[in-house]
């Protein structure tokens, strides 16, 4: 009889502290414990690792220039976000959770930012020249997704999407 209540013991504590692990959702962001917090953040820094083309000194004569590691980090320090979002977002043009607005608002951050966009104009240059080939009347198009949308999260959320959903039929449909 010992042992049944030893193993229940145990298979409490285990399932306790992967309570602790879990985010709780509030109602528009999912929070969760400092520690995890502190290791999404440092796996979404390595998982995206940018070249180093990408973290351009201010010495550097381009007045674009886009430190995209130090904006990283800074908005994963407001919006924290699992690992694979992005690497999801990247592939398929959709956050895995819409529900969270999280992800959302680290867009938001990480658009914000690198002056991706300005007001709700997007900078076709920029967005040209770090993020993909955005070709046609994307940037244009884009630009206008949710516009009466009153949650700047949601918003640009819809803004990125289109972009991104745009950016891969594009690379699909261009010859190899």
């Amino acid at each position: 009889m010992n042992l049944f209540y030893f193993i229940s013991f145990i298979s409490l504590i285990l399932t306790s502290s992967l309570a602790f692990q879990t985010p709780i959702y509030n109602g528009d962001i999912y929070m969760m414990n400092e520690e995890k917090f502190l290791h999404n953040r440092k796996n979404l820094i390595s998982v995206l690792n940018f070249p180093e083309s990408t973290t351009i000194s201010a010495s550097m004569k381009d007045t674009d220039a886009v430190d995209f590691n130090n904006i990283l980090e800074e908005c994963n320090s407001s919006f924290s976000i699992p690992t694979g979002y992005l690497t999801t977002f990247n592939s398929t043009g959709s956050l895995p959770d819409e529900m969270d607005k999280t992800g959302m608002c680290f867009l938001r951050c990480f658009y914000e930012k690198s002056d991706l966009i300005t007001n709700w104009k997007l900078n076709g240059d920029k967005i040209r020249k770090y993020m993909w080939p955005a070709t046609g009347d994307s940037v244009e198009v884009c630009e206008q997704e949710k516009s009466k949308e009153p949650n700047a999260c949601v918003r640009l959320y819809a803004i990125a999407k289109c972009l991104m959903l745009r950016a891969i039929v594009d690379a699909r449909n261009k010859p190899v």
